[in-house]
């Protein structure tokens, strides 16, 4: 596998059960603070990452982990053994190299996600050491730094944040003054299941005489405009009853989380940057950009009844199916839908689509901006609590476990995603790569997601009201993440 197959796999999503700026388009997106100085790769002797944790002998000692449960995949993070499935056996093998390396033995403990942040409260506050290690929402794992519950990352011995396989675009987002209390790495399959991606009916674009998206895609014509060209051209009313339904083919189907940040971040906004001294602020007032793009949307989405957003209000006509996306899947899946805005581990769900179908990043705003931009909307990161005593075995772990999930899990993660009938080829691991490269983490969706929310909800009303929703909030947003960054900066020392 060559190098940027192997670098991508950092994809993949669908857990989003929660929502998932600048004015220029071509705005980098770590430009409110440098991410880390990525160091020169060691090489392992085969290809691989290596870290540079030294030669350690634990004893034997027992490793104790929490995690949530937080995926639709149920990827297993601790397997007992292995099964012949490419991702458990991957993560298997890695969770015995490292046992193997240090002298520990895992031991895993699965609560329900929404407990999460609560048993890590619970038990620092009681000074309980019972967990080595716990698995936290991203903006829960920004309330357990405010609140001084976690041992801060880079007090950890042998992490070293510069190592590729630790999340630049995320992390350099997530410090305040310059100062990291946590990070997501390529251990964290969370961040990796969270990209926001277009997938399209090839039949269909050829059926309609259209140029195939991937083409589009390369020659930079892949934009807001042309989606909803093309999606126009698809929708019909099949059995001419007047109203879209489970019968028809649409032009656009999404559920709200995905699609509507996905509008502002492709055209580079973000609805939280930061200052100059490394220190969040709302920025969307005074973003045009941002207003016209909103009103485009929603005249776009309550003009066309074959362009649907789902949202607790507003469902799809009956379709087998228990939740949204599974809807909206089986719409896409029956070929009845151009373009399903989804998360990436969709391209395993659909391996056996019948008709053949493609994958590229959510368009660009226009022709004139030079990249794409892709929307991440969460993670489930690993955090150290305050009460660890023993930060040398913590910090060698999460080091060591970072490196192995880049050798092992991305690719293994990577190569699941190209295993069906249409993705054997070198299209969709040019799409994946351009896909992995333009991630975009935005605070405002993620780690204080007030904004997001309300901009989510406004995108599926049949009138702007977006105006009157950044008037309203905007010191409010300011006030949230003031008093939260100000109780972060007192627990730095």
């Amino acid at each position: 596998m060559n190098r940027v197959l192997l670098v991508f796999a950092f994809v993949f999503a669908a857990f989003l059960l929660f929502s998932c700026a600048g004015d220029s388009a071509d705005q980098p997106p770590e430009k409110e603070g440098s991410p880390p100085e990525v160091s020169e790769q060691l090489p392992a002797g085969d290809g691989m990452a290596a870290d540079n944790v030294p030669e350690l002998d634990f004893g034997g000692y027992e490793y104790r982990v929490v995690s949530g449960t937080y995926n639709l995949r149920n990827e297993d993070l601790f397997p007992e053994a292995e099964i012949g499935d490419v991702l458990n056996d991957a993560i298997y093998l890695r969770n015995k190299i490292i046992e193997e390396r240090f002298n520990i033995k895992f031991g895993a403990a699965t609560i329900s996600l929404f407990e999460l942040l609560g048993t890590l409260r619970k038990n620092v506050k009681a000074g309980d050491d019972s967990y080595d290690m716990y698995m936290q929402i991203d903006r829960e794992a920004h309330t357990a730094a405010a609140e001084n519950l976690l041992y801060h990352i880079d007090k950890l011995p042998y992490i070293d944040l510069s190592r590729p396989y630790w999340c630049p675009v995320p992390n350099s987002q997530l410090t305040i003054k310059g100062k990291l209390f946590w990070a997501f790495s390529d251990d964290m399959l969370s961040f990796l299941e969270a990209t926001v991606v277009a997938y399209y009916n090839k039949k269909q674009i050829a059926d309609l005489g259209l140029e195939d998206i991937y083409g589009l895609v390369r020659s930079g014509g892949w934009t807001h405009d042309k989606m909803f060209e093309y999606a126009k051209f698809a929708v019909k009313d099949v059995n001419g009853d007047g109203a879209m339904d489970e019968a028809d083919n649409w032009g656009i189907l999404s559920e709200h989380y995905y699609i509507a940040q996905s509008f502002w971040v492709s055209a580079g906004i973000k609805l939280i940057e930061k200052d100059e001294d490394d220190l969040p602020y709302f920025a969307i007032p005074g973003n045009q950009r941002f207003f016209d793009i909103a009103d485009r949307v929603v005249s776009e989405f309550n003009a066309v009844k074959g362009l649907f957003m789902e949202t607790l209000s507003a469902k799809l006509p009956s379709y087998p199916g228990d939740s949204a996306m599974a809807k909206r899947l089986g719409f896409f899946r029956n070929g009845q839908v151009l373009f399903s805005i989804g998360a990436i581990p969709e391209t395993i769900d659909l391996r056996d689509m019948p008709d053949d179908f493609g994958i590229v990043p959510f368009p660009k705003y226009n022709k004139e901006q030079t990249r794409y931009f892709s929307s991440v909307c969460g993670g489930f990161p690993f955090v150290i609590p305050a009460t660890n005593q023993r930060p040398e075995i913590a910090g060698a772990l999460m080091e060591a476990m970072a490196c192995e999930g880049k050798n092992r899990i991305i690719p293994a993660y990577y190569e699941m995603a190209l295993k069906n009938k249409y993705s054997r080829d070198s299209d969709t691991a040019e799409m994946l790569d351009i896909i992995y490269e333009s991630r975009v983490y935005d605070l405002g969706a993620t780690i204080w997601p007030a904004p997001g929310t309300d901009y989510t909800y406004a995108f599926v009303k049949t009138t702007n009201t977006f105006a009157s929703v950044t008037e309203k909030n905007a010191d409010k947003y300011d006030e949230i993440m003031k008093k939260a960054v100000d109780t972060m900066l007192e627990n730095i020392n």
